[in-house]
C-alpha cells in the first residue's frame, strides 16, 4: 500500500511539476513597455585641435587637446622646452562647415607672447602664426568631431537617504 501511495504522489506531482514554470510568469521591470525605445546618444560638435609650439632655438613642442563644444572658450596648459605653455582657443562653427572662426591666445611663463587674436581656419588644415619679431611660431589643426554628450545626471547611490546618520538635518536639532 506504501508504494501504490508513493506512485500516486508522483504522478500527481509531475503535472504539476512541468506546469509550474508556464505559471509563473517573470518579473516586469520599469523598460519593459511595448512603446518605449532606447534612448538615442545625443552629441556636441565640437573639434580635436593639434597645437605646436616652435621655440626662439627651434625646440618644437607639441599638444594634442578636444574642444568637446564650439562657442566656449578652452584652455590647454602644458609643459615643454623648459617652460609652462597656456593656449586658449574660443572657436565657432557649424556642423559641415569647413571653416572656423578662431579667436586664441598664448602665454609662456605667464607671460602675454601672443594677445588674443581672431582669425579663419580651414578644418583639417595646419596653419600657422608667428609673432612679430618672427622668433616663436603657433601652428593649430582643427579637426571637427562629433562628441557622447556625456551624462551629468546624479546616480541613485550618490543621493543621502533620510534615515543616513550622516546627514547634519537628519537627527534632533536640540
Amino acid at each position: 500500500m506504501n508504494r501504490r501511495s508513493g506512485l500516486t504522489r508522483i504522478a500527481l506531482a509531475l503535472p504539476l511539476a512541468l506546469a509550474a514554470p508556464l505559471l509563473v510568469s517573470a518579473p516586469a521591470t520599469a523598460g519593459d513597455g511595448d512603446g518605449d525605445e532606447k534612448q538615442q546618444p545625443t552629441y556636441d560638435y565640437g573639434a580635436k585641435v593639434s597645437i605646436e609650439l616652435r621655440m626662439e632655438d627651434g625646440t618644437l613642442v607639441k599638444h594634442r587637446g578636444v574642444l568637446r563644444s564650439f562657442g566656449n572658450e578652452w584652455r590647454f596648459e602644458f609643459e615643454g622646452a623648459g617652460h609652462k605653455h597656456t593656449v586658449v582657443l574660443n572657436a565657432e562653427s557649424e556642423e559641415g562647415q569647413k571653416t572656423l572662426e578662431v579667436t586664441f591666445a598664448y602665454d609662456r611663463d605667464g607671460t602675454t607672447v601672443m594677445a588674443p587674436y581672431t582669425t579663419t581656419y580651414v578644418a583639417r588644415k595646419r596653419q600657422s602664426l608667428w609673432t612679430h619679431d618672427g622668433k616663436i611660431a603657433l601652428a593649430l589643426t582643427f579637426t571637427p568631431t562629433r562628441f557622447e554628450r556625456e551624462d551629468k545626471s546624479r546616480d541613485d547611490k550618490q543621493k543621502v537617504k533620510p534615515d543616513d546618520n550622516d546627514d547634519p538635518l537628519g537627527g534632533p536639532l536640540f
